[in-house]
């Protein structure tokens, strides 16, 4: 099974997302996966501009030549597709943005309604891909997740509020069950194509009312302090 990742944060190895992307892709690497994993910021995306030539003047094809080329082929051929992205303001990155929309041209233009909803049909048979959404936000809870879940409705959600948990020793204790269930929902996800209910509700984090609290206290220091300087 090919697993092609995309970590879509400007920080890159240094952010939280690249942290969970791991944890997730070991446990795919660990149940027989090939994974390949690309950094969206060091990629050449040009951004759409709405023209739909690559629906009308040359089909499933963009008018830009840039690494969507190579992304858009890869894509195509992998089984499973892992977004990792950060939670800005919150929304997406722009780099998974843009890369997105880019998407386009493996749609067709024709409109079709299922079960009450109006869609764009693909343009290339499905392979049934899994597909997987990582974000990470620095509110402490589920909140700020709202939209990015609705742009990926069907995706199997790992999103942890209040990322720096991971860069801490009691915070990671405090998320030991999260870190412990990601690569089992990757392992599980690649042998048996589904995930436990119990493990899809441990890769999404609630902390409890008090937790809250201190973790809103504490980013509330780390600003004040930081604007000392």
């Amino acid at each position: 099974m090919k697993v092609l990742a995309f970590n879509t944060s400007p920080r890159k190895q240094q952010g939280t997302t690249d942290i969970i992307l791991d944890y997730f892709l070991n446990g795919a690497s660990e149940a027989g996966a090939t994974v390949k994993k690309y950094y969206v910021t060091e990629l050449d995306i040009q951004g759409c501009i709405g023209c739909f030539k690559c629906w009308t003047e040359t089909p499933g094809r963009c008018i830009y030549r840039d690494d969507m080329d190579k992304i858009i082929s890869e894509y195509l051929n992998a089984d499973m597709i892992v977004f990792g992205t950060p939670i800005y303001n919150e929304n997406i990155t722009h780099y998974l943005q843009r890369m997105m929309e880019r998407m386009l041209p493996l749609l067709l233009p024709w409109m079709e309604e299922r079960q009450g909803i109006i869609y764009h049909p693909l343009r290339y048979r499905s392979k049934h891909q899994k597909i997987v959404l990582i974000a990470v936000s620095g509110f402490p809870d589920q909140r700020t997740f709202h939209h990015v879940r609705n742009l990926f409705p069907n995706a199997l959600h790992i999103l942890l509020p209040f990322g720096e948990m991971l860069r801490d020793p009691e915070g990671k204790e405090l998320v030991k069950d999260f870190i412990e269930a990601v690569p089992v929902a990757a392992r599980q996800l690649i042998k048996r194509g589904e995930v436990d209910q119990d493990i899809k509700e441990k890769v999404i984090v609630k902390y409890r009312s008090k937790v809250k609290k201190e973790l809103m206290e504490i980013a509330n220091r780390f600003f004040k302090e930081a604007m000392k300087t």
